[in-house]
């Protein structure tokens, strides 16, 4: 096994973030009797999403010597042992599951039998069997997938986005084509993500930054939403979900208003 590091960052990276990882690739300093684990980390700095994964993807490919391909973002905070977890595990693609911007959110939406659908692309871990046989560029952000439940049925349909502001979807589109294809990312464990409160102050011998780290991950809570009833609404209806179904088009009768999926004639929001 040779694993090829995908580390996307935008200049700034967090410390201890970098430290996890390389301990999990076995090279940190600490007193680990196991053999570091094979690899190259292919850096991008600066450059948006999907670039910022896409040409140290591409770079990375074209050595035939790498086996995997490990996605660690630069804000992750890791489980000390669990890059071995995922290796031992010999799937084809896993995945730890994160909040996204707060504690209790999740990064992962699991299908009735307990795969992912999607998930992010903090620490995800795939074959580069399967990397090889997608369409490039393998990340996208030009289609986003609403979503609705009906009749304990999860539906997903896509949705063009190409010419308006968006934050992120390259996860989503890979999930789904991969779980569209009977090949869905196995969910791991859960981990953390650090985020940034405040900078260290200038002129001083304590500049430390601030940082917090989110530790609580709320299974399947990935509706980005602060208002407590939408969420418990959703976690409800998705605890009755007996199957998935993914279209090719709008359903006739949602409509989009202000970048929402509502029902045509009326104010309810699709999920």
């Amino acid at each position: 096994m040779k694993i090829a590091v995908i580390l996307p960052s935008r200049g700034l990276l967090f410390s201890e973030s970098f430290e996890e990882l390389l301990r999990e690739l076995g090279v940190s300093s600490s007193k680990s009797q196991l053999k570091p684990i094979d690899h190259k980390i292919f850096f991008s700095h600066g450059k948006p999403i999907p670039d910022c994964f896409n040409i140290p993807l591409e770079k990375a490919l074209k050595d035939k010597s790498f086996t995997h391909v490990l996605f660690a973002e630069d804000d992750m905070a890791l489980p000390k042992g669990i890059l071995r977890k995922m290796i031992n595990g010999g799937w084809m693609a896993c995945a730890l599951d994160y909040p996204f911007k707060n504690d209790g959110e999740a990064t992962i939406l699991h299908d009735p039998a307990g795969y992912a659908l999607y998930s992010g692309t903090g620490f995800l871990l795939v074959d580069r069997v399967i990397l090889d046989l997608m369409p490039k560029p393998i990340m996208r952000t030009d289609i986003a997938w609403d979503l609705r439940i009906q009749n304990h049925t999860l539906i997903m349909w896509p949705r063009d986005v190409s010419k308006i502001k968006t934050y992120g979807l390259h996860d989503i589109n890979f999930g789904l084509t991969l779980w569209t294809n009977d090949i869905p990312i196995v969910p791991v464990a859960p981990a953390g993500q650090r985020k940034l409160v405040s900078l260290g102050l200038k002129n001083t011998n304590y500049g430390a930054h601030i940082i917090k780290v989110l530790s609580k991950v709320g299974i399947d809570n990935i509706t980005k939403t602060s208002d407590k009833t939408m969420k418990l609404k959703w976690l409800a209806a998705l605890s009755q979900v007996k199957k998935v179904q993914i279209l090719n088009e709008i359903p006739d009768d949602i409509e989009i208003v202000d970048g929402q999926a509502r029902l045509k004639g009326g104010n309810d929001v699709i999920i």
